[in-house]
């Protein structure tokens, strides 16, 4: 990759919105630039007001151009794709990457010429519930010169008939801002005591439900039982229909908060748990990097079998993988990590460091430059 070379990437989620995806976007663009690799952002901004957006722009030395929204959906998205296709076809890049089910769509209508595409494949992005859709993801992966999967279960769900050759899976990092000032405790437990949390979207995919399921019998080995749920509350109706008086006096829903306040809440907590299950729409975990945030502040990790978070939590080292719907299982996650929890916790933060975005952007600079000419 030479110094003439300059990347743009287009994203369906940014932060300061809430999102993995945009977490994943921010940073790769992030670390690309600091790398001396000259990355544009071209994205949306959901859920934030313009001063948040404002303020966030302006704290950041790359360029982030976002679109607007408009009062009717079908002149958003026209105007949208408009904007796509006239800043990837000025000319001005080498190389654009996709992020996002609605902008791996967008390449569609990108003249390619000489650009090389390369493909971010999360969660339900690439593994869509109607056919149309799923030959639209396929066709616009086949126009990639590079897939990059952020876990070996997203890899799977990719259409076989594609050359795996241009498929590289590279794990999600994470970072935070000023890391290095970060007041991170030594964790130690307090008998009969357990603070769970969560964080993500609340929403079915998450799986919030299968955590709540599990209290009423954690509570007998724990008194003094907490579970924080932090998030945007997208759609909370499987809470409702499990919530009772019991669990409301155990469970603290905080909604959207700040990084601060959420790494407080994470400092004050023992254990992290994200028992998220697939979507008949065929969405599911891509990878939960939520994991690996609560892992740098010695939580321990709770995860789902049959996700992505098999790569998020390093089994047995960083946390435990479980069936979701199984109470069983989950109680005997919470039982194994707190019975050695300092050697979990110890994992955790060593498993953490490993997936630095400093590291982890090695591996994408590697894959980028190795794409065939």
């Amino acid at each position: 990759m030479t110094a003439s070379e300059k990347i743009l990437l287009i994203s369906n989620e940014f932060p300061p919105g809430p999102g993995g995806i945009g977490n994943h976007a921010y940073n790769l663009a992030k670390f690309l630039n600091k790398s001396g690799i000259k990355t544009d952002v071209l994205t949306v901004s959901d859920f934030v007001t313009a001063g948040q957006e404002n303020e966030f722009d302006s704290r950041n030395s790359f360029s982030i151009q976002r679109h607007k929204r408009y009062e009717g959906r079908f002149k958003t998205y026209y105007r949208r794709l408009k904007e796509i296709r006239s800043k990837a076809g000025n000319g001005e890049y080498t190389h654009v990457i996709f992020s996002g089910r609605s902008s791996l769509l967008a390449s569609l209508i990108i003249p390619k010429g000489k650009m090389k595409f390369i493909s971010i494949a999360h969660g339900g992005d690439v593994n869509a519930e109607s056919l149309m859709e799923k030959m639209a993801v396929d066709k616009a992966l086949r126009r990639s010169d590079l897939i990059i999967p952020v876990s070996k279960y997203s890899a799977s769900k990719i259409n076989s008939s594609i050359d795996r050759s241009e498929v590289k899976v590279i794990p999600n990092g994470f970072d935070f801002d000023n890391i290095d000032s970060l007041n991170t405790k030594k964790k130690t437990l307090t008998p009969g005591k357990i603070t769970l949390i969560s964080v993500g979207t609340v929403w079915p995919r998450k799986g919030h439900h299968n955590v709540l399921k599990a209290l009423p019998r954690l509570k007998k080995l724990f008194p003094e039982l907490i579970y924080h749920i932090v998030g945007r509350t997208a759609d909370m109706s499987l809470i409702n229909e499990v919530m009772n008086d019991e669990l409301k006096t155990l469970v603290k829903i905080h909604g959207q908060i700040d990084n601060t306040a959420m790494q407080q809440l994470l400092n004050e907590s023992d254990i992290f748990i994200l028992l998220s299950e697939t979507q008949k729409s065929g969405d599911f975990e891509g990878f939960g990097i939520a994991a690996i945030e609560a892992n740098y502040f010695g939580l321990p990790a709770i995860g789902s079998r049959e996700s992505g978070l098999e790569d998020a939590i390093n089994d047995g080292i960083s946390g435990v993988i479980v069936d979701p719907k199984n109470v069983e299982e989950i109680v005997s996650a919470v039982n194994t990590i707190t019975e050695k929890y300092e050697t979990f916790s110890n994992g955790a933060v060593k498993w953490a460091k490993e997936h630095h975005w400093s590291m982890i952007i090695r591996k994408y600079i590697e894959s980028i430059r190795g794409i065939a000419g």
